[in-house]
């Protein structure tokens, strides 16, 4: 399935990436469902799905986690269901995620789908990263506004964050299918359904300085095979009351910080956090070997492809690959294979692959990254 975005990528960047909404009429013409509400309903029953549901009483707002057994309680109006990577379950949906990679692969995140009933919706509010909003099904009224100066929040139930400071609409629209909008981060929006209807949320990763140094830090102790440096008074005769930190103190566990970043290759640690996946990759029974990779070749059946929610990212030298928080030298021989790999996004007939997979290194390599969940072999039969 191919599906077309009608967008000029480089005057989007120039003029609207992370600076002014946009609605975007027939983004993508012709658009049909990748999924049916039913089917979303299916996949919130299902433990590992990360789903929730959100009601709007006439007394205030209510939110219910997944699975669900039963929608029945919700009624007819006045809900939305929420579910999380749907591109991680249902390859379709995967391919929604392919017309948006003139932005960074890195910085995609995953396909959230909602399903409204007529008046459902989550509420004026704001989302801290960036996001295209697809419609589908039926139609929804938005209202999105500019960024707010010190915009104030409240929870109307503690686990729902809505907007309490008024916003004025810059984009005032009821969506049909096909008609697509973008939001940066941190600009106030509301969307209410006219009747039942499906949004196809795209949303990109955006960590906050905690976050991205938690997990850089996090990997570098994974990775690290010396001992990590640890702090050492500065030597002095007095250290002054035992109860007070001086500036002097502070100063020196500021410099050990900062020295002892630089001592490492930050850089490799962030591609390693970078390539990682938001959920664990679903791995092989049993690992896959050389000898039976190559036996695949001759099948015009087997294909090969790239796991839904898998990252592979090329360093700024292109002499590694990164995927899942591991990495793999990339040497001049494998540098065709890396890119190839690096591109892929549809399913590939592996016989048509195999003059580029002829070498050992190819093959290794391969192996390796369907072993770790990265890539899957499959069968497909007309």
């Amino acid at each position: 399935m191919s599906l077309t975005l009608n967008l000029d990528p480089a005057e989007f960047l120039d003029q609207a990436w992370q600076q002014q909404p946009r609605l975007i009429r027939q983004a993508f013409p012709n658009f049909a469902d990748l999924i049916e509400p039913e089917i979303l309903a299916g996949l919130a029953l299902e433990e590992d799905v990360d789903s929730r549901v959100i009601i709007r009483h006439a007394e205030g707002w209510d939110v219910q986690h997944g699975p669900f057994e039963s929608y029945d309680e919700f009624g007819q109006s006045g809900w939305t269901l929420l579910v999380q990577s749907v591109n991680e379950w249902l390859p379709e949906v995967q391919q929604l995620l392919a017309p948006f990679r003139f932005l960074p692969d890195w910085r995609l995140d995953d396909v959230m789908i909602s399903f409204a009933t007529e008046n459902g919706g989550v509420g004026p509010h704001l989302d801290q990263y960036d996001v295209f909003i697809i419609q589908g099904l039926g139609r929804r009224h938005w209202q999105v506004g500019e960024r707010l100066k010190n915009p104030k929040e409240f929870c109307p139930h503690p686990d729902l964050k809505q907007l309490s400071t008024p916003f004025e609409p810059i984009i005032d629209a009821i969506l049909e299918p096909g008609d697509m909008l973008y939001i940066p981060a941190g600009c106030p929006h509301n969307g209410v359904g006219l009747e039942p209807s499906l949004n196809y949320s795209v949303g990109f990763r955006a960590p906050n300085m905690a976050e991205l140094g938690a997990a850089v830090a996090d990997m570098i102790n994974h990775i690290e095979t010396r001992p990590l440096p640890r702090f050492r008074d500065a030597h002095q005769s007095n250290y002054g009351p035992a109860h007070q930190v001086s500036a002097q103190q502070l100063t020196q566990l500021r410099n050990f910080l900062l020295n002892a970043w630089q001592q490492h290759d930050i850089d490799h640690a962030l591609m390693l956090v970078l390539s990682q996946s938001k959920r664990p990759l679903p791995t092989p029974a049993a690992p896959i070997h050389c000898d039976e990779f190559m036996q695949q070749f001759t099948d015009p059946t087997v294909f090969i492809a790239r796991v839904p929610g898998a990252r592979m990212l090329l360093n700024p030298q292109q002499d590694r690959l990164y995927a899942n928080g591991e990495d793999w030298e990339v040497t001049a021989e494998l540098w065709p294979v890396a890119q190839w790999l690096g591109a892929m996004w549809e399913p590939a007939q592996l016989v048509q692959q195999a003059p580029l997979l002829q070498s050992a290194a190819a093959q290794q390599l391969c192996c390796d990254l369907i072993n770790c969940g990265v890539l899957d072999l499959y069968q497909q039969h007309d």
